[in-house]
């Protein structure tokens, strides 16, 4: 198949299995009772959240699609893994507008208006929502673990479905990628499953000054830490851009930009995703002119607003102008976010 096809996207979302909690293991299963692969999506409808109007499933026919269903976010647990899962899958969006993926949620659990608002807020989430009402796709697809995920080809038939786990998202990529054409299963198979090589001598030995930087930074110790990472940087060169992006920080917070700024600089080249480098650099830029640190961060935001670090060091970079209101609001969000991740835990 061409990247010209469509895909609509059916991440069934809610907070825990039927009747009891789900492991990692059961949940990636099959959690569907009532369908299996190759058979065809029942012709259903939904309701349009925001519109009213009905839509079937079977108007989807003759490109592949998949359905985005979630519930049963009325308990607080159950709201959190809600809105984990919808931040996970907005964080995802590029990778499926690159490729024309269309992405949709269906309720399932006929959960009220404002839960509904809550978590489409709170995960400043895009997707279109659809409502199942009277749940009866809940019942004819009958799923059985929740959060799942269901995809289906052009002709309306069950490629694959799976249920909740840690590497959901990296999964869903690469089934993606298989109905594309871009990979095959064994290639997708090695990502997710990469082989284990046995480290080498210096690499070994440059760890251990890591993990003693890591000790020696929950002391308080920043110089110690400092020659640490330093250490370990001259045993082993190509250690990684988180040890360099880590020792560019550490030098930030005691001063020594000129030195902070290389570290970055290297750290970046060699991991450009890296949050805690790109929130670092907006620090630096920060020290000539604060305006310029709070455009980094506020675009970093659009990509990672559940980030408290983010929000945190944004709050700092308010203070100093000073804007206490808008201070106030990022230290406040930090906090919150904080306190989500660590109910999650």
């Amino acid at each position: 198949m061409n990247n010209t096809m469509r895909i609509i996207f059916v991440f069934l979302v809610t907070a825990a299995s039927f009747l009891f909690p789900v492991s990692n293991s059961f949940a990636s299963s099959f959690p569907f009772r009532s369908i299996a692969v190759g058979d065809s999506v029942p012709p259903v409808s939904v309701t349009d959240y925001k519109t009213k109007q009905s839509v079937s499933f079977a108007s989807f026919k003759g490109k592949p699609f998949v359905i985005l269903f979630w519930g049963g976010a009325d308990q607080p647990a159950k709201k959190e893994r809600s809105i984990k899962a919808f931040t996970s899958l907005q964080d995802l969006m590029p990778f499926f507008e690159q490729r024309k993926i269309a992405v949709i949620s269906v309720n399932v659990q006929e959960d009220p208006a404002a839960v509904i608002e809550e978590i489409v807020t709170q995960s400043k989430s895009a997707v279109p929502m659809y409502i199942d009402s009277g749940k009866t796709l809940y019942g004819d697809l009958g799923i059985f673990v929740m959060p799942a995920l269901l995809l289906i080809d052009k002709d309306g038939k069950v490629v694959t479905g799976m249920g909740y786990s840690h590497d959901i998202i990296d999964r869903l990529k690469g089934e993606c990628e298989i109905l594309l054409g871009e990979k095959n299963r064994e290639q997708v198979e090695e990502a997710l499953r990469p082989k284990v090589v046995d480290k080498s001598p210096e690499e070994k030995s440059a760890l251990r000054f890591v993990g003693m930087a890591q000790v020696l930074i929950k002391r308080g110790q920043n110089d110690g830490a400092i020659r640490e990472y330093q250490e370990a940087i001259k045993v082993y060169p190509a250690i990684g851009g988180d040890a360099y992006i880590e020792l560019g920080c550490l030098y930030l917070d005691i001063g020594n930009f000129d030195e902070a700024d290389k570290m970055l600089e290297k750290g970046l080249k060699m991991t450009p995703g890296s949050l805690r480098g790109q929130i670092c650099s907006a620090r630096i830029l920060a020290q000539d002119n604060v305006q310029d640190g709070i455009s980094e961060l506020e675009s970093l935001l659009l990509r990672k607003s559940q980030s408290p670090d983010i929000h945190y060091v944004l709050g700092t970079f308010y203070e100093k102008l000073p804007n206490v209101d808008k201070a106030a609001k990022e230290y406040r969000k930090a906090y919150e976010l904080l306190e989500r991740q660590s109910s999650m835990e």
